[in-house]
């Protein structure tokens, strides 16, 4: 039986048998608990150098570990930890050594993972999902596609406001930030006038369903902020109603936004806040090495990228279908801020709106009620059709 497994009572045992009776048979004693001669002996010239101390177990460590993480290296994995995680920044295995490399050598994620956990600083999950399994999608291209958001956030006081931002899919690289009272359409377009500015015209630009950026799905009609884009030759997109995973980029970075906040002060006012959203974009472009690009900064990527751009002229008008319901008055919603009265007589009807600018054509069931030509410059549609 291999020492290791040889129980505290058997090392009594034998402690008091060479002081009690030194005559007893060994084989007898190494039958009866069950141990080897050889353990025998070596516990029986342990107790006669060292007492009954020397028959405690012995540690198995090693005289030395050659391979041990240098005591210096150690340390420098605990400080920087502590820099990150004071000014708010990721400080996970990934992210600590991507800021070391970028100082100068690191050891590697496995390795700083296991001093965070030997320091208490992480706790293990060997369940957590790998991050090998996940699968991203990114453009290929910088400026292909641009993904916009409105986050809720609050003064010092407690006053509600929004952060309202744009991201580059392809780079991560944030493109604008505006602190704006809420998530309207004068607003979102000043941020996306200040990327432009900055960056050029994106091709694409992604959003929630948000009524201020799109009302394609929910109200079968387009926004103004649609409509604008469009003018520029960007293809406005949406994800999926209750889908925000197609958003994922942004939602992600919002997440190291609200942490980085959270490490100072609440802004007292706007201004306040617009002034910390420019120091955190800066930094965030600049100085943080990002985990999707293997260390190298947003603004690195987007620099080296191949650039896209939107269509050289305006995009035309999608068909929209809508189904509306006439008013008492007779008159209906053409959508994009258009009216039309199709008389009294339909009065409650639910009709059908088939627009393509300048062309619409108004159905109630398979009767055409009216087709008449936009006319971009009235408000109020005249018929047509009597």
């Amino acid at each position: 039986m291999a020492e290791s497994v040889v129980s505290m009572d058997v090392r009594l045992a034998i402690a008091f048998m060479l002081q009690a009776d030194p005559g007893i048979s060994v084989t007898a004693f190494c039958t009866e608990h069950d141990i080897s001669r050889d353990t025998y002996y070596k516990l029986k010239h342990r107790f006669e150098e060292g007492g009954l101390e020397a028959l405690l177990p012995q540690s198995r460590r090693p005289r030395s570990s050659p391979n041990a993480t240098p005591a210096e290296v150690v340390a420098l994995v605990i400080e920087k930890r502590e820099q990150l995680q004071a000014e708010g920044w990721d400080c996970g295995a990934v992210s600590i050594r991507h800021r070391l490399l970028r100082e100068g050598q690191a050891p590697a994620a496995r390795t700083i993972h296991r001093i965070l956990v030997a320091h208490g600083l992480v706790e293990p999950q060997p369940k957590k999902r790998p991050r090998s399994s996940f699968r991203s999608f990114a453009y290929a291209r910088a400026n292909e596609c641009w993904q916009m958001d409105g986050h809720d956030l609050e003064l010092a006081d407690g006053t509600a406001f929004k952060a309202l931002r744009i991201q580059d899919d392809c780079s991560r690289q944030v493109m604008a930030t505006l602190a704006a009272w809420s998530e309207n359409t004068a607003d979102l377009w000043r941020c996306f006038e200040t990327a432009r500015r900055r960056h050029g015209t994106p091709a694409m630009f992604l959003s929630d369903n948000g009524s201020a950026f799109s009302q394609r799905r929910t109200r079968g009609i387009m926004s103004e902020f649609e409509a604008r884009l469009r003018a520029c030759g960007v293809l406005p997109i949406t994800s999926r109603i209750k889908h925000p995973q197609t958003c994922g980029k942004k939602e992600r970075e919002w997440q190291t936004l609200d942490l980085w906040l959270a490490a100072r002060p609440a802004p007292q006012s706007l201004a306040e806040a617009q002034h910390l959203f420019d120091t955190y974009d800066w930094l965030f472009n600049h100085d943080r090495p990002h985990q999707a690009h293997h260390g190298k900064t947003p603004a690195e990527v987007y620099a080296a990228a191949e650039k896209a751009s939107a269509a050289p002229a305006p995009l035309a008008h999608p068909v929209l279908v809508n189904e509306v319901k006439v008013r008492s008055s007779g008159v209906i919603d053409l959508g994009r801020g258009n009216q039309m009265s199709v008389g009294t007589q339909w009065a409650g009807a639910t009709v059908t709106v088939l627009r393509e600018d300048p062309a619409c054509a108004i159905f109630h069931d398979r009767e055409l009620i009216d087709f008449i030509h936009i006319d971009p410059h009235r408000g109020y549609q005249l018929r047509q059709r009597r």
